[in-house]
């Protein structure tokens, strides 16, 4: 198997621990709607601890195996516009994520203080899940424009 097979390969697996990770936070973000208790809720954030560090693992080990696999093909150059396009939509995923993260990581923490009539209001609140669902938006953009490479 060549360097370049698999430079490819792990920039595949790598995508695919991003995508299983924004798997889990769907399900995580869409129950969480569902919540009828602190304790329900408190459970979901222990789940959801799993799947921050595999989507940046994920997300950041994809750049890397996909720069180095632009910079070694014969095919493609780190300038086609397709690839500016993949790190314009990588960026704009990770900061739609980010954001995600962030709404969250402040309704943990309600629930950590024992809150529980603001945390359920925010679970049902649609910003973070609106904030997911733009992050889930541009993934798939993102997947679509590397599996198409439009214009190359």
């Amino acid at each position: 198997m060549s360097f370049y097979s698999w430079m490819l390969a792990l920039h595949l697996l790598a995508a695919f621990a991003a995508a299983s990770a924004l798997v889990l936070f769907s399900v995580l973000v869409f129950s969480g709607r569902r919540m009828t208790s602190l304790e329900e809720t408190r459970l979901l954030f222990r789940v959801g601890a799993i799947g921050g560090p595999l989507v940046g693992a994920g997300m950041g080990l994809a750049l890397v195996f996909g720069i180095i696999l632009a910079l070694k093909s014969s095919e493609f150059e780190i300038w086609n516009g397709w690839i500016i396009a993949g790190f314009v939509l990588w960026a704009l995923a990770g900061a739609a994520g980010g954001r995600t993260g962030t709404y969250y990581t402040s309704v943990q923490k309600l629930a950590d203080q024992g809150n529980e009539a603001e945390v359920l209001a925010r679970l049902r609140a649609p910003t973070g899940a609106l904030w997911h669902f733009a992050t889930l938006a541009l993934f798939v953009l993102l997947l679509l424009d590397m599996v198409f490479k439009p214009g190359a």
